[in-house]
């Protein structure tokens, strides 16, 4: 009975240590953005690094993001998620959303950065603030 235990056990600690690391909610209005140090609060707006070690980084604007990248490098980086602008609150994998340069200040940032997980979406935000679609690897 006792080795079955353990080998229970162990069985549970091989497989949390294999999971790939993920991303957590935001806590709005409490975490506070790695790259800038403002407190993350639009809901519409934010973005996460996930490293290789399972540590998550938050940021309040997509545009911290691609700043924190580019000074600390990807090395650390398993997956990079940013908030579905119609669907606040909703990460989405980076790499697969559709994102929308607009000018004004639209995001905290203001450099305008709006993503969103489809093609239809990003359309329909165009139609409403214009500005030009983009994918991931045209902003790194």
């Amino acid at each position: 009975m006792r080795h079955a235990c353990v080998a229970l056990v162990l069985l549970v600690l091989l497989v949390a240590a294999c999971a790939t690391p993920a991303p957590r909610a935001i806590v709005y209005d409490a975490d506070a953005c790695a790259e800038c140090r403002m407190q993350i609060s639009d809901r519409r707006f934010g973005a996460e690094i996930v490293t290789r070690t399972g540590k998550v980084i938050e940021f309040d604007a997509v545009e911290c993001l691609l700043d924190y990248e580019r000074r600390a490098g990807k090395a650390d980086v398993q997956s990079v998620w940013v908030t579905d602008f119609r669907r606040p609150e909703t990460l989405i994998p980076a790499e697969r959303a559709r994102l929308l340069q607009v000018a004004g200040g639209k995001s905290p940032m203001g450099r305008g950065i709006l993503a969103t997980a489809t093609d239809d979406g990003a359309r329909d935000l165009r139609s409403i603030y214009s500005g030009a679609v983009k994918v991931w690897s045209d902003l790194q």
